[in-house]
């Protein structure tokens, strides 16, 4: 699979049903819906059989609201995806440099635009943390434009902003744009000493991409957001991009953002308590590296000989689990998978499971 949360593949090839998988492949808060949208979609059914607002005011304001922004520098997308492809698509980078590992789309979305794609790999005895030093070393001025995951998918490993506004410093001398991904950072508790949001109006090279999918539990939605003061690229970006590129309902997903500070609480409190239970419990597994997460999911190396990750995957799929194959990404091989964290219960039955696919 190119991404982890495709159950529908797996029904149709495995003749499981979606209902009955249990799926770790995808990186989603497992308290589920927020309330509020629930209530909100029924009421707001009707709505449908009228066109969103093309200019999505009303969602751009509450966005503006909730993470202190200005509302002019917002634009807004069909997922983090959409941002992604339609910042690089403005920018048409000739040459761009990424993570390795690191998420997947932006290589594809830099193919489409036909730019040469140079990959700094980051190194497992370094537990693939990022290098500052190594990365500021590794800039090259022939290069257009940077990406940065952060926290990094798949390696579940988080940037400080003084990090990054490092990188933000070398990439203005040279004249490199940057893209961060902060599509996972809403799970971070301490966010302020993370992200980039606060300080993008600092910077006129840097776009801020964000997402509402994995946080309140909605990839059928698809919606997401992305962040820059530039004018000229911000023109750019809305004169490429999709007409009604997201629905009625993701257009008012405004109101559940501002509604849901319980919700917010929730989740902290339960990743806090259940990230450092789950850990342990994983790393008493024979066989296995785990890789110490920052946010909701883990990246884990298969020691055991003679066991690859596709066959770990076949042996957890007789138990109706997935789990994310992680050897198509770049710098990663067959020893590598990425789990998500969920609740307790399921943890524990996941556990079970994986320990006895470790044995046989």
């Amino acid at each position: 699979m190119a991404h982890g949360g495709n159950i529908f593949e797996i029904q149709r090839k495995c003749n499981i049903h979606k209902d009955d998988l249990l799926d770790y492949s995808a990186n989603i808060n497992p308290l589920g819906l927020p309330d509020s949208l629930k209530t909100m979609i029924l009421h707001s059914i009707e709505d449908l059989q009228h066109y969103p607002d093309i200019h999505y005011e009303e969602l751009k304001m509450a966005i503006a609201e909730y993470y202190c922004v200005d509302k002019k520098d917002i634009f807004v997308g069909n997922g983090a995806a959409q941002i992604i492809f339609d910042t690089i698509h403005a920018l048409n980078p000739k040459k761009t440099m990424i993570l390795a590992p690191t998420f997947s789309e932006y290589e594809r979305a830099l193919k489409v635009c036909g730019s040469e794609i140079v990959k700094h790999a980051l190194h497992e005895e370094e537990d693939f943390r990022v290098n500052i030093q190594e990365l500021l070393e590794a800039m090259d001025k022939d290069i257009d434009l940077m990406i940065l995951c952060n926290p990094n998918n798949p390696t579940s490993k988080l940037l400080k902003a003084e990090e990054i506004k490092k990188v933000l410093e070398q990439a203005v001398k040279k004249n490199i744009y940057l893209m961060i991904d902060e599509a996972f950072m809403d799970f971070v508790s301490e966010e302020e000493s993370y992200s980039m949001m606060q300080s993008y109006r600092e910077y006129e090279n840097l776009v801020i991409v964000r997402a509402f999918t994995k946080f309140y539990g909605i990839p059928g939605l698809r919606l997401g957001f992305g962040l820059c003061s530039n004018e000229k690229l911000k023109e750019k970006i809305s004169s490429g991009a999709i007409p009604w590129s997201i629905n009625t309902f993701a257009a008012y997903f405004g109101k559940v953002l501002l509604a849901e500070t319980n919700y917010v609480e929730k989740t902290h409190r339960w990743l806090e308590n259940e990230k450092k239970r789950f850990v342990e419990k994983l790393k008493e597994i024979d066989g296995l590296k785990i890789f110490s997460p920052s946010v909701n999911f883990i990246l884990v190396k298969i020691l055991k000989p003679n066991v690859d990750v596709l066959q770990l995957q076949k042996k957890l799929l007789e138990k109706n689990i997935l789990i994310r194959d992680c050897s198509n990404f770049s710098n990663l091989d067959k020893s590598f998978f990425r789990i998500a964290i969920k609740d307790e219960t399921n943890n524990e039955k996941f556990a079970e499971a994986l320990q006895e696919a470790m044995i046989k």
